[in-house]
């Protein structure tokens, strides 16, 4: 695994002209990139464009800005890189999603402009690891409980939860990416885990 150190460089060297340095940081970070757009991007794009459309178009953006991010930034590469990426999704939400302008309205009003909620996300996250003793609960209830305990969390703790599980983001990353402590984060972090857990065992749920 390369150093944190061998990173600077490449942004150093990238920031000298080197394209082939821009290159490998993108593709360093490409599966982590990936796995964040795919978790935040609205289900209803999924049938018309994946994870590795945005990314192509995040990649291009990334290339034609990263003069500006070596001379303006303090964020480390992957949370800017991160932060395009939220933007490219919203993007692709608005562009595929709101083409009629008589449904604008309608569509962001219920859906958001920004791709999936950080509730939805986090449900969709936690379907798959969710375990209930109970044969007879369908899967649609499982689900609509599941929303129901995520919303009773603090949206901040949503957040925390969706980047720490789903994004596998590390603590310092989500500190860095929230603009909380370290230690706010880690707290918060087991606080709405234990909450979380609590609540999905009022319905006869467990998570991992």
């Amino acid at each position: 695994m390369e150093s944190e150190l061998d990173e600077s460089e490449l942004i150093s060297r990238a920031a000298n002209g080197d394209t082939a340095a821009i290159g490998q940081l993108l593709s360093r970070h490409e599966l982590r990139l990936k796995r964040m757009i795919s978790i935040r991007m609205d289900s209803r794009l999924k049938g018309r464009l994946d994870a590795s459309d945005v990314f192509q178009e995040l990649q291009l953006e990334a290339s034609q800005r990263f003069e500006e991010f070596a001379r303006q930034s303090t964020l480390p590469f992957f949370v800017w890189m991160r932060f395009l990426a939220k933007q490219k999704v919203a993007e692709a939400c608005r562009r595929h999603l709101y083409t009629q302008a008589r449904d604008v309205r309608r569509e962001q009003a219920e859906f958001g402009s920004d791709g999936e909620s950080t509730s939805v996300s986090l449900a969709s996250f936690l379907m798959g690891q969710i375990t209930s003793p109970s044969m007879q609960v369908a899967k649609a209830e499982i689900r609509q409980l599941v929303l129901s305990a995520i919303d009773s969390l603090d949206p901040l703790d949503r957040e925390i939860l969706l980047m720490r599980h789903a994004e596998q983001l590390s603590s310092s990353e989500t500190a860095n990416e929230l603009n909380i402590s370290q230690n706010t984060c880690r707290q918060r972090h087991v606080r709405a885990l234990k909450r979380l857990k609590v609540l999905l065992s009022q319905h006869d749920l467990s998570w991992g």
